[in-house]
């Protein structure tokens, strides 16, 4: 079952289309719910490369795959750190599947035989049964590019990624901290003092089947999180998760 935390040490999640992680999340709840999908591979598109920090996703991803009782899962798992939200829309939009062991090589001028080249985005059949976006709002987030990137922009690599998704056959997740601080300029104004900030937040509900939002726990004990499911609006559960 899917979850966002590992050896069941908390709730699993019902099944879902579409999926929305919000607020304050455990640091692994995106590798957990990768590594919960355990028949299909898993892509991750994360905004936060920062590789040489040591905290970035693939980073721990290699962790986990050195402990070995869960290697065979994290091999199963792909990380993409596109440098801006344009790399993400087109790596969005480049992804297919190909059976590339049944490619076959072609020759060169003299009539060597050369191997088909392995393209990252060439995907090996059934394909992935998750696509995970991580931190979307990261792009957007600074005050120069909320002011110059309308609020279209967020919902149009969203879109992307859920029709992605849907033409894969896999399930789609947003894991974003900072969705419900974001607002972005409607349409672009050369003038900022004209400018009509929106909310994003509200937006998803369009996009989103099922919402997950992590709120810090009143108590002092650290990893308290109380956490809330809302499905089509309604809060359908609500548990405590140590």
């Amino acid at each position: 079952m899917p979850s966002l935390f590992s050896d069941n040490d908390g709730p699993v999640l019902p099944n879902f289309t579409t999926l929305l992680v919000k607020g304050a999340y455990p640091t692994f709840a995106c590798l957990n719910l990768a590594l919960s999908f355990q028949d299909r591979e898993v892509i991750i598109l994360s905004s936060c490369g920062r590789e040489s920090s040591g905290n970035s996703l693939r980073t721990s991803l290699q962790g986990q795959k050195a402990t070995g009782r869960i290697s065979a899962l994290a091999e199963k798992v792909r990380v993409f750190y596109p440098p801006t939200a344009a790399h993400m829309a087109l790596l969005l939009s480049a992804f297919q599947i190909i059976d590339i062991d049944r490619l076959k090589p072609y020759s060169d001028a003299h009539g060597t035989n050369i191997a088909t080249p392995v393209y990252s985005h060439l995907l090996k059949p059934p394909g992935p049964g998750l696509v995970i976006i991580h931190e979307l709002s990261v792009y957007f987030a600074t005050d120069s590019n909320q002011l110059s990137s309308p609020s279209s922009s967020y919902l149009s690599i969203l879109a992307r990624a859920i029709s992605l998704s849907s033409r894969l056959g896999a399930s789609f997740a947003l894991f974003d901290t900072q969705i419900a601080q974001l607002k972005m300029p409607v349409y672009p104004d050369p003038n900022p003092h004209l400018q009509r900030m929106q909310e994003i937040a509200p937006l998803l509900a369009n996009y989103i089947e099922l919402t997950v939002d992590f709120e810090p726990g009143l108590e002092s004990d650290v990893g308290r999180i109380t956490w809330n499911i809302h499905r089509e609006h309604v809060v359908e559960d609500s548990t405590d998760a140590h």
